[in-house]
């Protein structure tokens, strides 16, 4: 029987440190904001490109449309945002910041930065790019299997 090195894992290491990331970032934005971690991503993904359709708002969060559905429901409820119909297709809402989200755009962002000097500190810029090239890499690989496996169907493990 094959066995995975776990301690070693590359994938697991990534998604290890991707989720200390983002708990950290969490914790500071609600203790000082009242923001979950899905408010705080929104807010800040509409702050660059707002109006965007619940689907691809739910893609840039990288959550499914499902678990969008009540982060927007409470944010609706606060003021934060507003959905309207999608002219083009009525089906679709897309999302909107409200004048009472726009207030926390520009903390959200001082804390990344001064939370990004935290999690980088001891880290040599040239190390930061070379793992954030070889990142680049591997998310082009994972891609492109992606691409070229979509629509196959794959055979059960026996």
């Amino acid at each position: 029987m094959k066995k995975l090195d776990f301690e070693n894992s590359l994938g697991l290491a990534i998604k290890n440190a991707s989720k200390s990331l983002e708990r950290a970032l969490d914790i500071e934005l609600r203790g000082q904001y009242g923001l979950s971690g899905g408010q705080w991503k929104v807010i800040l993904v509409l702050s660059i490109q707002n109006g965007l359709s619940q689907k691809d708002l739910a893609e840039r969060i990288f959550v499914d449309s499902t678990t969008l559905v009540p982060i927007i429901d409470g944010m609706e409820k606060k003021g934060l945002v507003e959905r309207k119909i999608d002219p083009k297709d009525r089906r679709n809402n897309n999302v909107f910041l409200t004048a009472k989200s726009e207030p926390f755009v520009d903390p959200i962002i001082e804390i990344i930065l001064r939370m990004r000097k935290i999690f980088f500190k001891n880290i040599s810029e040239d190390d930061l790019e070379f793992t954030r090239n070889t990142l680049k890499k591997i998310t082009a690989n994972a891609d492109s299997y992606i691409t070229k496996s979509e629509g196959k169907i794959q055979q059960p493990l026996k």
